[in-house]
């Protein structure tokens, strides 16, 4: 994931939008490195962070307790599979 993304989350009938922000580090060069940090945001305000590791299969949260770990395990199911829509053509 490269952009911010808007999330359209399922549970028990409630839907919530939730914002995924991918965080870079610039390095020499002014190139941008990935962290593997996500921060998560909901209607306006911050609702904690996931960590990979670098190959997006170990992960932790640091957070809100309004999303449960079924709700966090979806969102980084999303985040796993996610294809950036501007990279397809170019990733083919």
């Amino acid at each position: 994931m490269v952009n911010p993304v808007k999330y359209q989350l399922d549970t028990q009938g409630d839907e919530r939008l939730i914002h995924i922000e991918p965080i870079y580090e610039e390095i020499g060069g002014g190139d941008l490195f990935p962290t593997g940090r996500y921060i998560l945001y909901e209607a306006g305000e911050s609702a904690g962070e996931i960590r990979f590791d670098g190959e997006l299969f170990e992960w932790d949260w640091n957070g809100s307790k309004n999303l449960d770990y079924d709700t966090i395990f979806k969102i980084v199911q999303f985040i796993r599979e996610y294809n950036e829509p501007e990279l397809a053509d170019y990733l083919d």
